[in-house]
């Protein structure tokens, strides 16, 4: 059963109905700063900066994240930051955060739509950022690509346990890519079709207990390709436990799209 979006991948993951956050029994990545393409996206409450979603940066001035993400925001309320693995920290000396200006929601995004399908937006920055060694552009998978029955990285900020908090360290998994057909047949309910990438864990028995994704991970990146090197979903929603069953939206068909916005 769908239960929440996760606000916080470039094809739309499915991992969480209805929006929600998290990396569940992830870890920190192996190599640090192994993912230069991540963005928090944060939000100001009452002054205060807050982590929400995540994002991938897809050019110097533009961050791809879940339409979901966006919905009800502000653009002066929000801010963009890079170059870290540890939230709102800026002692690694390539932390860099900058303001939004604006953004777009694919234009045929629903959330009350079964499956949530086109749950893709894009920021703009209002400036630049600077490309280094921790700050770089995620490479898009080719148009059509196919990862099926392959591992893929997913990555966050986002919730390590159902009830939370965010994570001050950004977490991975990696989580096997199921075929668009074995994912309909396993939830037939949820109307999963070619723009969905679903991943899914069943190596715990416990359903609670498995990788996955939660609040907080929405729009992040899935890293795929024989060393994780194409970007080729956006985490989108997934099941109610933030373990096991995730779905992505499908980066390669919004492609076109994505080069219009």
């Amino acid at each position: 059963m769908k239960v929440f979006a996760f606000l916080c991948v470039v094809a739309t993951a499915m991992a969480i109905p209805g929006p929600d956050k998290r990396i569940v029994k992830g870890s920190p990545p192996a190599v640090l700063f192994a993912h230069p393409h991540q963005a928090s996206i944060q939000v100001n409450n009452n002054g205060d900066w807050h982590h929400m979603c995540g994002g991938s940066l897809i050019a110097d001035n533009k961050v791809l994240t879940a339409a979901h993400c966006l919905e009800g925001q502000t653009a002066s309320k929000m801010r963009v930051e890079f170059g870290t693995v540890t939230l709102f920290d800026a002692s690694n000396g390539y932390e860099q955060i900058v303001s939004v200006s604006s953004f777009v929601i694919h234009a045929d995004y629903n959330p009350n739509s079964a499956g949530i399908p086109n749950d893709i937006g894009l920021i703009y920055l209002s400036s630049t950022v600077t490309l280094n060694e921790h700050v770089q552009i995620a490479t898009l998978a080719p148009s059509g690509s196919s990862f099926d029955n392959t591992k893929c990285f997913i990555s966050g900020f986002g919730f390590t346990s159902k009830s939370g908090p965010v994570s001050p360290q950004l977490l991975e998994v990696k989580l096997t890519q199921l075929t668009t057909d074995d994912c309909a047949s396993r939830w037939p309910e949820e109307n999963i079709n070619i723009k969905h990438i679903c991943i899914f864990d069943d190596s715990e028995t416990d359903p609670t207990t498995r990788p996955g994704a939660c609040m907080g991970d929405s729009g992040g990146p899935m890293m795929c390709g024989d060393t994780f090197e194409y970007l080729a979903g956006v985490t989108s929603w997934g099941g109610s436990s933030c373990s096991g069953k995730l779905l992505f939206e499908r980066f390669g068909i919004e492609w076109e799209l994505c080069k219009e916005m």
